[in-house]
């Protein structure tokens, strides 16, 4: 019998040292490993039988105000009032503003007017590069959201894609407390973009790029001053001196990997529990995402999903 007690234990520390390990930056590998999937495979699991502090059916409304963010352009018209009534409908805390960082566009203006959003031209709001070369689509959202901090008057903001709504209730900063969504994708090339950029050896096995981020104005200067400090200039043109593939630059892993280090005590991982929708899918919207909210707190409907594509 005391063998048996021992041995039980004994795995239950070892279950308990690999979760404290999961937890924990690890060294960034050359290839992603069948271990470091094992290691995200804790990880998780312990985030789903752990509580949510911030999306659970018993989550009080937190007080503290925040702005919201939404980089768009003319293509995403078709989801951006979906967006912006979700928020209003799902964030339980008081919501100052939300701004439409956009291109000149009318129509954007309109949809700006009708739902009550600050519209801001998005060259107002992109940092000044010392190289002059013109940033096109994606990658100057990017830029835009790693700017923000000079857009509103709240410390917190919520910056979320024009292609993502959120189907269930949730906060997003208690008191002493942010949220950092982590979701299943794993993408090593954007982790290999933050280590240059950082000069962290080591960073979390998990993915921030979960289409929405709550950010301070107070953690991304200290974002800035660490790469200024780092790379001895400006830090978009530290940021746009580095070498990186196609689609590996994120700020949300920039963001959350400085962030989930630097100031560990003061924000708290939980997963980010979003889906993927076809964007030709939205006349079914509202009975979808009512269906999907009892496993999902967020939908994505990119451009180029399609029903045809997702079913094959």
């Amino acid at each position: 019998m005391k063998k048996i007690f021992l041995t039980f234990c004994l795995i239950l520390a070892g279950v308990a040292c690999f979760i404290h390990h999961a937890y924990h930056p690890t060294n960034l590998p050359d290839h992603d490993s069948k271990y470091q999937n094992f290691l995200r495979w804790i990880h998780y699991t312990h985030l789903k039988l752990k509580r949510d502090s911030f999306c659970n059916l018993h989550i009080p409304m937190s007080k503290i105000p925040i702005d919201v963010i939404i980089p768009v352009i003319e293509k995403d018209l078709d989801t951006l009032s979906l967006t912006i009534e979700s928020l209003r409908a799902n964030v339980l805390q008081p919501i100052k503003n939300i701004y439409l960082i956009a291109p000149e566009s009318e129509k954007l203006r309109q949809i700006a007017k009708e739902k009550q959003c600050v519209f801001i031209l998005e060259d107002t709001v992109l940092p000044v590069f010392s190289k002059k070369t013109k940033r096109k689509g994606w990658l100057k959202q990017q830029y835009i959201k790693l700017n923000a901090d000079t857009v509103g008057a709240c410390e917190h903001f919520l910056v979320i894609d024009a292609d993502t709504i959120l189907i269930r209730p949730q906060v997003f900063v208690l008191p002493g407390k942010e949220v950092l969504n982590i979701l299943h994708d794993y993408w090593l090339s954007r982790k290999k973009m933050v280590k240059v950029a950082l000069g962290y050896k080591k960073l979390h096995n998990v993915d921030f790029t979960s289409h929405h981020m709550l950010m301070s104005k107070l953690k991304l200067k200290e974002l800035k001053h660490h790469l200024e400090t780092l790379h001895k200039k400006s830090w978009q043109d530290a940021l746009d001196s580095i070498d990186i593939p196609d689609g590996s630059f994120s700020e949300y892993e920039l963001y959350g990997n400085f962030v989930a280090q630097r100031f560990a005590d003061e924000v708290e991982l939980v997963l980010g529990a979003n889906t993927l929708f076809p964007r030709n899918g939205l006349a079914n919207i509202r009975n979808a995402s009512e269906y999907l909210s009892c496993k999902y707190k967020s939908m994505t409907m990119h451009n180029f999903l399609t029903i045809e594509g997702m079913t094959g």
